[in-house]
């Protein structure tokens, strides 16, 4: 029994290290593009915080913000559409470390919701409406992670269950920095 002991520690001592050396969690942020049923939303922003429950498995949140403007003139008469989507979405991620140690390649589902906001004005009528409604993401990535300050790049379909249901997909890089 009394050998068990220092061999215990030992064993111990040498998993409690690399387990030390490993990030907790981490935090990105950076430029997300949506594109919805045929309409682009170049203006975004998206902010993740991810908890590592083990090096594979991983708790995501992810806030994000997509915007669009347009505006038409007829002669006199003009006609401006604001669009606005922001989603809050939770989940999970699964990660996999590749050949090189600084590059890791990851699948995520997310669920949450998507709030929709428009403005259109035309004639000097103003017609404005929101929703939010439930939403789910599926979508994968990579981390790549030789710098203090990582690079994220991922691509994401995200689908809006409004009444008559919306497809979207988004591309999103930032900047990551791990915790």
């Amino acid at each position: 029994m009394r050998r068990l002991i220092p061999i215990g520690a030992g064993v111990l001592f040498l998993t409690y290290s690399p387990a030390m050396a490993q990030a907790r969690g981490d935090v990105s942020g950076g430029y997300r593009f949506l594109k919805s049923e045929g309409r682009s939303y170049p203006a975004g922003w998206y902010v993740d915080a991810t908890g590592h429950i083990n090096s594979v498995i991983s708790i995501v949140g992810d806030i994000g913000g997509t915007y669009k403007s347009d505006s038409l003139s007829f002669g006199t008469s003009s006609q401006s559409l604001d669009a606005r989507i922001y989603t809050f979405m939770g989940g999970v991620r699964v990660s996999a470390s590749t050949r090189d140690p600084d590059v890791i390649v990851f699948g995520k589902a997310l669920f949450g919701a998507a709030n929709l906001r428009t403005t259109t004005t035309s004639l000097g009528v103003t017609l404005s409406r929101a929703s939010t409604e439930p939403a789910l993401s599926l979508g994968g990535g990579v981390d790549v992670n030789d710098l203090p300050i990582g690079v994220r790049v991922q691509m994401a379909w995200l689908r809006i269950f409004e009444q008559i249901g919306s497809n979207a997909f988004h591309f999103s890089i930032g900047a990551k920095l791990g915790f």
